[in-house]
Formats: C-alpha cells, structure tokens, sequence
C-alpha cells in the first residue's frame, strides 16, 4: 500500500509491504503539489491500496479529483475511512492527522495519554483511558516560529533550525536558535506535567511524541517519551488493514 500523510509542508508518500515493514518513500512540497506529477506516482503503482491522510483542502480535491479520474483504489480518510476514535473536539474543526495520531498511539502504545505532533504547527492532544480523543491545544511550531524570526532580524542568510550549546549566545543567529530550542522545550515541560497533574495519570507513563521537528527539543524534555517520527503513517497502515483488508 501507500500511505500520503499530507501536511501544511509537505506530502509524505510511505510504499508499505503486506507486513508493516516500509519499503520507499517520497517528500513532495506542499505548495509544489500538483495533479499531474501525483498521477504519474499512482499510475505506476495502479495495483497498490493508497490511503491518504489530509489536513490541506487544496490538496484533498486534489486527490478527490484524481480519484474520479483514475481508476485506483485510493482512499481519503475522514471521507471514504472513518477513524474509530471517538472524539469530543468540534467536528468541523478536527484535523484528520490528530485522530490518526491518537488511534495509532492507543494503537500501538496501549497506555498512552498525551501525544504531541511537531509540525508545522504542535498539536498537544489528550487521550482518554478507553482511548476517546479527549480534545488538546495548537502551539506554534519550531519551524514556523524560526521563519517569523527570521524575516525580523537583520542576517544575511537565512537561519536554519539547529541546537546550540551556548548557554548564553551573542549573535542573533544562535540567540533565535536558543530561544526556540530551549523556550519551546520549557513550554512542553511546563504544560506535560500540568496535564499528568489534572489527567492524574502517572509521572512515569511515557508522552507518545511524533513530528521531525522534536528532535531538536527531545533531549531536553523531562518526561518518560516515546518518540515515533511515522506515528500517523503506521496509524494509516493500521485503517487500511481494518477497513481495506
């Protein structure tokens, strides 16, 4: 199978065999996106089940649109899969990579509780004990914060998301890189322990962490983790095996 998790930056294209295990895969810009070279992909791989994960309206017609044109056996979830979680959050407003991301937690990670996505934006979502999306908070993302920045300080160059081991920086290119770095990890500490307080789940239980951004703040975080950079592609695999076969 193929399963496209679509994001604000990119499409994230996983070939999948019968075993879970990923063979290849494919990046293509967001913005880059286009109906044609999408086609090609699929046109070459007409026997594949695709399962496609979607939070960019512009690239779910897409995807629509190739669908009724092409006789493939493509799947868009939220519309012809349904996640089996139930959730409390507004229905209109949920993205379909949060409720992937919490069936793959439980999933996969039967105790897991809170589960943080770092992408373009971070999503900080709250589990049920059985498992319910419970609802959670959107923080700007370390890359998103970078770019915002980056336009207001005076450099030459462009800055790129890095860690810094100077505790106290004096340029302006390791000062955003620290304060991102060490600020959004602050952030994450603070707000993980508040919610284990008010959740009353355990100190120890491990905070399920996706996103490729995370790896610039991992080290930092205080709490027991489980960092799972494909969480949403392994949930996608997951539906396609319970509702393609």
């Amino acid at each position: 199978m193929i399963a496209i998790d679509v994001g604000n930056t990119s499409l994230h294209f996983v070939w999948i065999d019968d075993r879970g295990s990923f063979i290849r895969a494919k990046r293509i810009p967001t913005q880059k996106a286009a109906i044609a070279g999408i086609k090609k992909i699929f046109l070459r791989n007409k026997q594949e089940a695709i399962v496609v994960c979607s939070v960019v309206p512009r690239i779910t017609a897409l995807f629509r649109k190739i669908k009724k044109e092409c006789a493939i056996n493509l799947h868009i979830v939220g519309e012809d899969i349904k996640v089996p979680v139930k959730s409390f959050y507004n229905k209109r407003h949920i993205g379909m990579d949060r409720l992937v991301a919490a069936y793959a937690a439980k999933k996969i990670y039967n105790d897991a509780r809170i589960v943080v996505d770092f992408g373009t934006a971070i999503t900080f979502d709250i589990l049920s004990k059985n498992g319910d999306y419970a609802g959670g908070l959107i923080l700007p993302g370390l890359g998103s914060t970078l770019k915002v920045l980056s336009a207001c300080a005076l450099l030459p160059k462009k800055i790129k998301l890095r860690k810094t081991t100077m505790p106290i920086p004096r340029n302006t290119e390791d000062s955003i890189n620290r304060g991102i770095t060490e600020g959004f990890a602050s952030m994450l500490n603070s707000l993980i322990e508040k919610y284990k307080k008010i959740l009353k789940i355990k100190k120890n239980t491990k905070v399920v962490i996706t996103g490729g951004d995370a790896k610039f703040i991992l080290q930092s975080l205080k709490s027991p983790i489980i960092f799972d950079q494909f969480l949403v592609i392994k949930g996608l695999y997951l539906l396609a095996g319970k509702f393609i076969g």
